[in-house]
């Protein structure tokens, strides 16, 4: 992912990165970093529901605070809705550790449309996609969006001061960004770069043709 999708593309935002965006209050800044319009982005139907559950008491673990919740209330309220994939394309993915129902059914999206971009906050399941055969593979390459990617796009669109503004407070709810940005949240911005490098390198070489977008 550069820091524009072309014109045309779908969106998937799985649950881990609608939450993880949540807390760091970049759900509204996805349009602007994708070129994607919130009517052509969609989630699992499931993501609203355990929001409006979080509002009265977030669970500590995938809602951390209230505004988290809230925040992805109203980015769902704007989306369209998750069209559902062929079933013929679902069993490939149904019992495999590491991939859960909702994955299933975008990772199935995915296969059937090829404008579509996936957006994961879930590591385990790139590791089992990425373990899977090469036809499987090659369906989907090059389209999964990692949250890294919207870190750095937001670090090379807004600046470190802006990052950190926005992850600091909940930089722990992905460990990769809370290591990439330091115990104190205060590592220089060379360092966030090559952190985010590291990171994003190691997805990109888990299988051959890479699962991972360009960013």
């Amino acid at each position: 992912m550069s820091c524009d999708m072309h014109s045309g593309t779908s969106l998937l935002v799985d649950v881990d990165a609608m939450c993880k965006l949540a807390h760091w209050r970049m759900l509204e800044l996805l349009p602007e970093i994708t070129g994607v319009d919130p009517p052509a982005c969609s989630t699992l139907a499931s993501t609203k529901f355990r929001a409006l559950k979080a509002l009265d008491m977030p669970d500590g673990k995938v809602f951390r605070c209230v505004d988290a919740a809230k925040a992805v209330v109203s980015a769902v309220e704007t989306f369209g809705e998750l069209p559902q994939p062929d079933p013929a394309l679902l069993p490939q993915f149904q019992n495999i550790a590491g991939i859960d129902a909702g994955e299933a059914v975008m990772l199935a999206r995915l296969i059937e449309d090829p404008n579509t971009i996936f957006l994961t906050g879930d590591k385990r399941a790139l590791r089992a996609v990425a373990a899977m055969d090469d036809k499987v593979r090659a369906s989907i390459a090059e389209r999964v969006v990692p949250v890294e990617c919207v870190i750095k796009c937001v670090l090379d669109t807004f600046g470190i001061d802006e990052l950190r503004a926005r992850v600091c407070t909940w930089k722990d709810v992905d460990k990769a960004v809370a290591i990439v940005m330091g115990s104190r949240c205060d590592q220089a911005e060379a360092s966030v770069r090559e952190g985010l490098a590291s990171y994003i390198g190691e997805l990109h070489a888990l299988c051959r043709p890479s699962l991972i977008r360009a960013c």
